[in-house]
């Protein structure tokens, strides 16, 4: 069955639907989980008990997560917001099964005819739900793969796209190092919002992650969008007028930036090796897309804390996503066989 399974969600999309970059789906990229948030915004990498974590990479799921069960809030930008419900559980001794409903909601616009006249008031929202496997094939792989259903309604335009992650996680336990590859969003809309047929996000991640011998720390590191080599963009170009020429210059990126614009940066200390724990990350692309040229800003950096309180697991997270927007996001993570169920 499982095989299957992975069969179909790794083959289903790809022979219905050709496969092109460029896409407005991009919900299918967001992060709910208040400690991926605060690492930077990706993390494929890292192996414990945290359910929320095979969301995107679905190798990562392990017999540590059997009946995890995590809710996150996001609280986003003026009054968007979305949440989730993640839960895991083992079917056999190296098999588990991952289901998941991510939910976002824009919330109320105001709609207006050529002169300004006020219409209507509609609402936009989207659902996206999951389920995934994976197969623990020796000591140190395992292979994973999900299948998500995005349903999106935005005022009178409907779409639903059906797309996969697969992914591959080596995981040595006496080194306390992993690292995965990710294959994100293969696929294509079953029914577009018009006639003009959308793409999905398609991209891949190479994670790495590895927690110190002697310190109580764990550093991420995530690799994105590697099947483009240039992903800048043009509205942030730097500018230079010539007086001699009079005419301005475009000022194009090193190529050492564009390849930071690739790198996500998070770490994890965990203090006294206890419960608690504290997080920090770095997005470059997310940095030099929203930085002001003008003065600083905290665009680009995260943070946040976990702590746990009669068995559940408490998060919190906070990213700076231009100096006049920041993100709060707050999870709780427990096991169903804490209260007996």
């Amino acid at each position: 069955m499982i095989r299957k399974f992975i069969i179909i969600s790794v083959f289903l999309p790809n022979i219905l639907f050709a496969q092109i970059q460029n896409s407005s789906y991009n919900s299918l990229n967001l992060n709910n989980s208040s400690r991926v948030l605060s690492m930077g915004g990706d993390v494929i990498s890292i192996v414990d008990n945290d359910v929320s974590l095979a969301f995107q990479a679905p190798s990562l799921l392990n017999k540590e997560m059997n009946r995890q069960m995590s809710f996150n809030f996001v609280d986003y930008v003026s009054d968007i917001n979305f949440i989730s419900f993640h839960y895991a559980q083992k079917i056999s001794n190296n098999s588990m099964i991952f289901s998941g409903l991510d939910a976002i909601n824009y919330g109320e616009f105001i709609g207006s005819d050529a002169t300004g006249n006020s219409t209507s008031v509609f609402t936009a929202n989207q659902q996206i739900f999951t389920l995934g496997t994976a197969k623990q094939l020796s000591d140190k792989f395992t292979i994973g793969t999900n299948i998500k259903l995005l349903n999106s309604q935005l005022e009178s335009y409907h779409s639903l796209s059906l797309s996969s992650n697969v992914s591959t996680t080596y995981f040595n336990k006496e080194n306390n190092l992993a690292a995965t590859i990710l294959f994100k969003n293969m696929g294509k809309p079953i029914k577009s919002y018009t006639s003009n047929s959308e793409n999905l996000p398609f991209e891949i991640q190479l994670g790495l992650s590895k927690s110190l011998q002697h310190l109580p720390f764990r550093y991420s590191l995530v690799l994105h969008h590697l099947n483009v080599y240039d992903i800048s963009n043009d509205y942030n170009l730097n500018t230079i007028y010539d007086l001699t020429t009079n005419t301005i210059i475009i000022k194009k990126e090193t190529v050492a930036k564009k390849m930071l614009r690739h790198v996500i940066l998070g770490g994890e200390l965990n203090p006294f090796r206890k419960s608690l724990y504290l997080r920090a990350g770095f997005n470059f692309q997310r940095r030099e897309d929203l930085k002001l040229s003008s003065s600083f800003s905290m665009s680009g950096f995260s943070w946040g804390m976990g702590f746990s309180f009669k068995k559940i697991q408490i998060n919190y997270s906070r990213s700076a996503l231009h100096s006049s927007s920041v993100l709060n996001s707050f999870s709780l993570i427990t096991n169903l066989s804490n209260f007996s169920l």
